[in-house]
């Protein structure tokens, strides 16, 4: 089974959840990139309720995702210490830190190398082990289902997980003729102890990670 998605920063558990189902795992970095979106900001839980930490980036019109650069303003270190501000009481902070700490300590200039390097420690840490691609390596074209199509033909995969957001838009036709089934995921997300009052969901997968450490929320 393939899953495709785009490379955000530091998603949430519901892009974890694609990794634990599927053999192969594309990076959808190939894309027109979304201003507004989860391409580079996230959720996290503050002594104030959630806030957005958000990487600045330049976005000029119709630029791929791979190719947006990011905003040379100190913002590696200005995050690495929001996290530590806001998390490192929390159960496993001091076990998953120092390699986070690592990450924030270099300049990156493309959003998508930081993205991807965060998902592929995220991964590590909860033992999720699909093979990656980025769909900028593949040489594949198309659009909306035809590309997520061809991407699958180019792996050789006929098994394809899409998000239950997808129902509305995805053309099932498409992968119909090529004989790819198609699987929505289904995923709700676990309640877990958190810091800073009740419980919210949704946020980062780092809020799961630093109060549950490598923990399986699946099993």
């Amino acid at each position: 089974m393939i899953a495709i998605h785009q490379p955000n920063y530091l998603p949430w558990l519901g892009f974890f959840d694609k990794a634990c189902k599927a053999q192969t795992f594309v990076l959808l970095d190939s894309v027109a990139y979304t201003r507004g979106g989860v391409g580079n900001r996230n959720r996290i839980k503050t002594s104030r309720g959630w806030e957005w930490i958000t990487v600045p980036v330049h976005h000029p019109l119709g630029a791929t995702i791979k190719d947006i650069q990011t905003v040379d303003s100190g913002w590696e270190r200005t995050h690495w210490k929001t996290l530590l501000f806001n998390y490192s009481r929390a159960p496993h902070f001091k076990d998953l830190a120092p390699e986070f700490d690592q990450i924030y300590q270099r300049r990156w200039c493309r959003l998508s190398d930081i993205n991807e390097t965060l998902i592929r420690l995220i991964m590590e840490y909860l033992d999720l082990r699909p093979r990656i691609y980025r769909s900028s390596d593949l040489g594949v074209e198309g659009k909306s289902s035809e590309l997520l199509v061809n991407i699958c033909k180019a792996i050789g995969d006929k098994e394809y997980l899409s998000g239950t957001g997808a129902r509305g838009y995805l053309d099932l036709s498409a992968f119909e003729r090529e004989r790819i089934t198609v699987r929505f995921q289904q995923f709700s997300s676990p309640k877990y102890p958190q810091l800073f009052g009740d419980f919210t969901p949704n946020l980062s997968a780092i809020d799961y990670l630093f109060n549950c450490g490598r923990r399986k929320w699946w099993l």
